[in-house]
């Protein structure tokens, strides 16, 4: 029955199994299809609950595999103490054999002197036969007559001594008869209560033997089982493993899409910002853009309060949540990467007080500039620094140049705006630049 459940049990983690792969299956798109970041996000949070499940039963098979294991180990145990007493009980066997065939030595022996009591009974026995019927057929001899018959006193004393010899001689007879018959009867008890005591103790060992073999077959027997079903849960374990692994390759390729579909649909944002901005900038750009001239300064301030800080506007990895290209892992981005040529100027944004120029852990060469209005910003990965603690800085000055020091792939630019009072992280490309 124990037997018929576990396999019960088996066939039903397998179907679950099945289960979750078909739907591992369905949340796959086509080619065709186009999903977004939402139901790309849906899809994720699926798949986890899928692996979470998947986790769950994993755990409810090895804790049967442990339950197995500890009944196995103690069931093991038992059968050693069994396997002790058997080889306890065999030796004891031994010793009894032993005293059992010096006993049957013994008996023989016995048996030797049996059979010569009864020779010797039967000896005595046709002596007293003898002397019976001697007499019987002299049964009228007078031991009376023959005293009175004495012809002298001396005749009479050798006659009287006679019949006392006689007397005498038929008892002692009739007294060896009964001592050789009585010792042939006390040899033979002797011989049969030995005879029984041994094969009494004989047959108990023998029994408690037979017993004891008989409960290390079965523990022998419930081991194979537990082994066999170690081996089945063990069997399904492995599927849900590979069925969990698979699932876990679909979590990551969904990440993968997700991270592409939101970068995606920032470029389309911002696409669509920078359409809605063009014709407010270009006469900000055009100016700005001879401003510079061929030296490659910074533009001049014209109103907006922030300069973008860097002579291109390639945004490489936008503000939000995304997978850390070094750590790997998934978390907020807090700021926007500017794709910029090594070594390439960074300017100041606005007007300030360099609160922090120096290395900075994960940003490399960094300078953070205050602006008083609320708002400070950040410029990481440099690969040199142009300015100092505590100096004043005006908007468009050198702060530093592109590089890719600290926890960076390549050079860029990695730009930050900060609340001062909070250090929340605003996304840069919600500001208005020139």
């Amino acid at each position: 029955m124990k037997r018929q459940k576990l396999f019960i049990q088996i066939i039903c983690i397998l179907m679950a199994v099945l289960m979750v792969l078909s739907l591992v299956m369905m949340v796959v798109p086509s080619p065709a299809e186009a999903a977004t970041s939402a139901q790309i996000k849906e899809e994720i949070d699926d798949l986890n609950d899928q692996k979470s499940e998947i986790q769950g039963r994993m755990n409810e098979i090895q804790a049967e595999i442990d339950s197995l294991d500890y009944e196995k180990a103690n069931t093991l145990e038992k059968k050693t103490i069994l396997d002790q007493k058997n080889l306890l009980a065999q030796q004891e066997l031994d010793v009894i054999q032993e005293q059992i065939d010096i006993i049957d030595g013994l008996i023989t022996n016995m048996q030797e002197d049996l059979a010569d009591a009864r020779k010797e009974e039967e000896y005595q026995k046709q002596r007293w036969l003898t002397r019976v019927r001697a007499m019987e057929e002299s049964s009228d001899v007078d031991y009376l007559q023959v005293v009175f018959d004495a012809t002298s006193f001396s005749d009479l004393l050798t006659r009287v001594d006679v019949v006392n010899e006689v007397m005498t001689y038929d008892e002692d007879l009739e007294a060896a008869y009964i001592e050789a018959r009585e010792n042939v009867e006390d040899l033979e008890a002797q011989a049969e209560d030995m005879f029984a005591q041994n094969e009494s103790r004989r047959q108990e060992l023998e029994a408690k033997k037979a017993q004891l073999e008989t409960d290390i077959a079965a523990a022998c027997t419930l081991i194979a089982q537990m082994e066999q079903n170690t081996d089945d849960y063990e069997a399904v374990l492995a599927q849900e493993e590979e069925t969990q692994a698979q699932v876990e390759a679909l979590i990551v390729q969904k990440e993968k899409e997700f991270q592409k579909a939101k970068a995606a649909e920032e470029a389309e944002r911002l696409r669509k910002l920078a359409e809605q901005q063009a014709a407010a900038q270009a006469a900000a750009a055009a100016k700005a853009a001879a401003a510079a001239g061929s030296s490659g300064s910074a533009p001049a301030a014209s109103g907006t309060w922030m300069l973008w800080p860097s002579y291109t506007r390639t945004i490489t990895s936008p503000y939000g949540m995304r997978t850390n290209p070094v750590s790997g892992i998934y978390k907020l981005h807090a700021g926007c990467d500017i794709g910029a040529s090594y070594k390439s100027k960074i300017w100041a944004a606005a007007s300030g007080t360099v609160i922090q120029a120096g290395w900075n852990g994960g940003y490399g060469n960094c300078v953070m500039v205050n602006h008083g209005n609320g708002y400070t910003t950040l410029y990481g990965h440099m690969s040199s620094i142009a300015v100092s603690y505590g100096q004043t800085v005006s908007q468009g000055q050198v702060l530093g140049y592109v590089g890719s020091t600290g926890n960076s792939t390549g050079p860029h630019l990695h730009f930050e705006v900060r609340n001062s009072s909070t250090g929340a992280t605003n996304n840069p490309l919600a500001f208005s630049y020139f």
